[in-house]
Formats: C-alpha cells, sequence, structure tokens
C-alpha cells in the first residue's frame, strides 16, 4: 500500500494547559487511551474556549462506549457504509493495544464485498484480492484509493476524487532525478491517522515504486516544506526502492529523515522538534523507530550523549553542521547497506 510516506498538518496553536503535542504523538503511535488520560483531570474552568472544544471533540470521539464525534457524518459520501467498517476497526484497536484486530478487519472487508460488490463473491479472503476488490469497488464510484494495505501497524482507507500527474527534475544531493508527481485532491478520507489525531496530522503524500503522490492541499508548493519536507523525502524512498528493494519501514524513514535534515534550512528545527516528540524506539511505526535512531544518532555526533531532547540545545548548534552531520550518517548508512547486499531489510534496529 504506501511504502513511503510524509506528514502533514493543520495549524495548532500551543496551550498551557492541554500537552497537544504529546496527545498527537500517542495518537500517531496508535495509543488514544494514554492521550485520553492527559485530558482526565484537566480543570475546565482553566481553559481557552479553544482547548475546551479540543478536549470535548476528543473525548466525544474515544472516551465514551460509542464515538459520539460527528466523524461519520462530516465523511459521508458514496462508500460511506465501507469507511463505517474501518471507522470501527480503528477506533476498536486505538483504544486497544492488547490485541491485534488484523483478522477482524479483513474479515468484515471481505463479507461487505462479498454482499455489496457483484463482481467479488467467491474471490480468496487474503490481503492481496482484498486489495484488488477494495480497488474495484471504490473505482467504481469514480474515486481513488491505495487499496487495501496498512499506514504503520493498521489497515488504512485513503480515498480521493482527483488526481494531476506532473514531473519533477532536481538535485538530490548532488543526483539528478525526476520523478512523477501524483497530485490529489478532493479527498473522502485520509486514514486512521487523520482519525486519531481529529484531523490535525494526516498523510502529505507517499512514494510507490512507480511514482510519487502529494496532497495538494497540504502543501505550498514553492515552500521547503514541499520541496524538501515532502519531495526530498519521498525521492530518497523512491531511489532506495530500486537500490534496496527489500528495505524495511523504519529503515527507509531513517534515511528519509537524514536527507531532509541535511537540507533543511528555515524547517529544520521544526523538523527536529517533531522527531524528538514523536520517537519511539518500541514502537510498531516505523516513523517512531526511525525518529528516535535519527535524533539518537545525530546526538551522539553533536553532544555526544544517547539522545538530546532539549530543542534550545538543537538550536546552539548551527544550521550547516547539522546539515553536514546528517549527510555524514546517510552517506555512512548507505555503505552499510551495501556491504550487506541488495536483500537487506533492516539495519537500524536488530
Amino acid at each position: 500500500m504506501i511504502t513511503g510516506i510524509s506528514y502533514s498538518q493543520n495549524s495548532q496553536n500551543d496551550s498551557v494547559e492541554i500537552d497537544y503535542k504529546k496527545i498527537y504523538s500517542y495518537g500517531l503511535d496508535g495509543d488514544v487511551r494514554s492521550g485520553l488520560s492527559l485530558l482526565e483531570f484537566i480543570d475546565v474552568n482553566k481553559l481557552t474556549a479553544k482547548d475546551l472544544k479540543f478536549k470535548t471533540d476528543f473525548e466525544n470521539r474515544f472516551k465514551y462506549t460509542n464515538d459520539e464525534s460527528d466523524f461519520l457524518e462530516s465523511h459521508k459520501s458514496s462508500i460511506s457504509e465501507l469507511l463505517e467498517i474501518y471507522h470501527k476497526y480503528w477506533r476498536t484497536a486505538l483504544l486497544d493495544n492488547s490485541k491485534n484486530y488484523d483478522t477482524l478487519i479483513k474479515k468484515n472487508v471481505a463479507d461487505f464485498l462479498t454482499e455489496k460488490y457483484p463482481q467479488a463473491p467467491g474471490f480468496k479472503v487474503n490481503e492481496d484480492s482484498i486489495d484488488v476488490y477494495v480497488k474495484k469497488y471504490i473505482e467504481s464510484f469514480g474515486l481513488h484509493t491505495t487499496g487495501f494495505g496498512k499506514t504503520g501497524k493498521y489497515f488504512d482507507l485513503l480515498v480521493w476524487g482527483l488526481e494531476k500527474d506532473t514531473t519533477y527534475t532536481f538535485l538530490l544531493h548532488k543526483e539528478k532525478t525526476s520523478v512523477e508527481v501524483v497530485f490529489m485532491d478532493d479527498f473522502v478520507t485520509f486514514g486512521w491517522e487523520e482519525y486519531a489525531t481529529l484531523g490535525r496530522y494526516y498523510p502529505g503524500g507517499w512514494s510507490t515504486k512507480k511514482a510519487l503522490y502529494c496532497v495538494k492541499k497540504a502543501y505550498d508548493l514553492k515552500s521547503e516544506n514541499f520541496l524538501i519536507g515532502y519531495l526530498a523525502h519521498e525521492s530518497r524512498h523512491f531511489e532506495d526502492y530500486k537500490i534496496f528493494p527489500k528495505l524495511m519501514s523504519a529503515d527507509l524513514e531513517y534515511r528519509a529523515k537524514l536527507t531532509e535534515l541535511s537540507m533543511q534550512q528555515k524547517t529544520l528545527h521544526k523538523s527536529i522538534e517533531f522527531f524528538i516528540n514523536n520517537s519511539n524506539y518500541e514502537s510498531e511505526n516505523g516513523h517512531s523507530v526511525a525518529n528516535y535512531c535519527v535524533i539518537r544518532d545525530l546526538s551522539k555526533v553533536l553532544f555526544k550523549i544517547e539522545f538530546e531532547k532539549d530543542i534550545n540545545k538543537w538550536k546552539e548548534i548551527s544550521i550547516k553542521q547539522i546539515n553536514k552531520t546528517a549527510y555524514d550518517l546517510l552517506k555512512a548508512n548507505t555503505k552499510s547497506l551495501i556491504k550487506q547486499g541488495a536483500d537487506v531489510e533492516k539495519f537500524i534496529k536488530k
């Protein structure tokens, strides 16, 4: 499904009473219940109107027996019945980390297709077959989708209405790269990450072995956020698929994030802070593992410690030095992977 992914986000101001960064971090790591616990004992009388709305909306979505939010109503479309199945799965899985609900979502989607899509009855219930028929079903409504597969540790549903192709040619460090970029618009659903963070975070784009896919509304196409945070990041994935075709998510993300940090200027500290706040070496989410390993390895070189989490310390280091260190780590990682051969699957976490 999505083999590489860049995050996008809506704006959100800081708050004195609510730790938004921690709550969103828990959400992206599939641990919504811990996010709920941070809201439990907050004095509502101290909250601003914005904070109170967030607390109310988050608790309406996750605190009670049923989802009391307007998520399904606000995402109504021709595939609403299918989205309802995913919605139930996402909510259950995000609130209960003690179990794996993969078998249940496979069965429920397969049963739905058998009932609702005439061409599907009799197909084998496995991920490849479900993927084929999910795409056929959604495409029958004139929509596009990534199909049946996972973003991180959960099966996802990303669906959009419009596509426009273009080609970008640029330098990725000293390497000339040309990639097809498919700009997507008119989204029906951005998937479980949008759901877990109340729309704050969602996939801003991803890469496949054939092209890059970009959420058009997520970027100013002249900004560093697009040219490096998206284009350079995803192009690193695109090139790595050719050189290391079996490399797993965490390692792919590690290399793409180092690519970002080796080139960024205006957005460098923002990226570092995001990686710090969303790092978890023990996570099943490749992004969270890669975030940890990037900060770990940079910290060892720049600060001579295991993991520097104080963003103010990072701001004392010159941008040029951070760029160079990130690039040196990327080159060293490339050399190590090449030594292991084209079949290498993982390196940063054994």
